[in-house]
């Protein structure tokens, strides 16, 4: 008898939720019972609404990449060309738009359809987030790194979020640096009816796969010698290295003071990889550069306004003040040295690729200033 019900006993998996909603998985055998094989090998049912059927769709192409002439490459003797990310139409120009790709689709297909993410009163990716959910009818919430009281003067980018619908939550300092903790985004999760929790930047394997579309297939089928991104979070060079595939070398500027940016990178790319070693092959590939903050995070001296400037006058492309600028600094830093002490992969006669992450909206941070501060 026991014999014969073990031959009709079928594995049935779950998906169970623990009391802070975190799931989890479970396979229950159930003795005696046996699902019809027509119906065991039907296709899993779909969400009852914003199936991707009927959803927008949120994935922007890549933009053209243009062959820039400036004064620092050609005295260098490199090739230079610049994706322009800032350039993308849609809500969320840069490379947010990648980054929150597949975010975007997995709050679709939530029966209330929301997401929940974290920035400061600057953030691009709250601004991206605001204006992506505005336009394909997403309930976005930002949890803000500041005090009510800071909020009663909005700056432009935050007012942009207001304006497309994004509900503003405000918390101390001390509370955003648990934002990553199990306990409090169960209790965000409580306080605004369970949205889609994206983390800061988009800083995880989600983000890090998006951007593996930064990458076409002209890149591979002929290759770059080097390529130069900002990274902050890590996740965009992390999909760009993945989708090299080794072909070019990537070199992450980072924006942060005090960071290994390379072990940032490292553990974007386990986390997506789910394989360290294969990870770790990845990065065979990759440089990072830590010393390209110019001071610190947001940090925007005379300097980099002075290098804004001569940039844009030369090559009519807007720079951001805070990543793009600093890693176009560092890039010519390192090209004014003498080729044979330069990286192999930037030396006379390498072609070279910029990648333009945008973040242009910021750029109202200086003028914003001057306003606040007038009598």
């Amino acid at each position: 008898m026991f014999a014969a019900a073990l031959t009709t006993m079928t594995p049935l998996e779950v998906i169970l939720f623990r009391k802070d909603n975190e799931a989890f998985r479970a396979v229950i055998k159930i003795f005696g019972v046996q699902i019809a094989p027509h119906v065991a090998n039907l296709p899993p049912m779909k969400p009852r609404s914003h199936s991707p059927a009927t959803s927008p769709q949120f994935s922007p192409p890549l933009p053209q990449t243009e062959r820039i002439r400036w004064s620092v490459t050609e005295a260098a003797g490199i090739d230079f060309h610049v994706r322009r990310l800032d350039s993308v139409s849609g809500p969320a120009p840069g490379n947010k738009a990648w980054k929150l790709q597949f975010h975007v689709e997995r709050a679709q297909r939530m029966h209330q359809p929301a997401m929940l993410t974290f920035g400061g009163a600057w953030s691009n990716h709250l601004h991206a987030t605001a204006a992506t959910g505005h336009a394909l009818g997403i309930r976005t919430i930002g949890v803000v790194r500041a005090e009510a009281h800071e909020l009663k003067k909005l700056t432009p980018t935050l007012q942009d979020c207001v304006n497309w619908g994004m509900e503003l939550a405000p918390v101390s300092r001390a509370e955003y640096r648990e934002k990553h903790l199990p306990f409090f985004k169960a209790w965000l999760r409580d306080q605004f009816d369970n949205p889609w929790i994206v983390p800061e930047g988009a800083g995880d394997a989600l983000g890090t796969m998006g951007c593996q579309g930064l990458i076409s297939s002209d890149d591979l089928q002929r290759p770059w010698d080097a390529i130069v991104v900002s990274a902050g979070t890590g996740a965009t060079a992390a999909g760009i290295a993945i989708a090299l595939r080794g072909e070019s070398h990537l070199f992450a500027a980072s924006a942060l003071k005090g960071v290994d940016m390379g072990g940032l990178v490292q553990e974007c790319l386990e986390s997506a990889l789910v394989d360290g070693r294969w990870a770790g092959e990845v990065m065979e590939n990759v440089t990072a550069w830590n010393d390209a903050h110019q001071g610190g995070f947001g940090k925007v001296n005379a300097a980099v306004r002075r290098f804004m400037q001569q940039f844009q006058s030369e090559t009519n492309i807007e720079l951001d003040s805070v990543y793009t600028a600093k890693s176009m600094m560092k890039l010519q830093s390192v090209l004014s040295l003498p080729s044979t002490q330069r990286h192999i992969s930037l030396r006379n006669g390498s072609r070279i690729l910029f990648v333009h992450t945008g973040g242009i909206q910021g750029n109202r941070f200086r003028q914003f200033s001057k306003d606040k501060n007038a009598p």
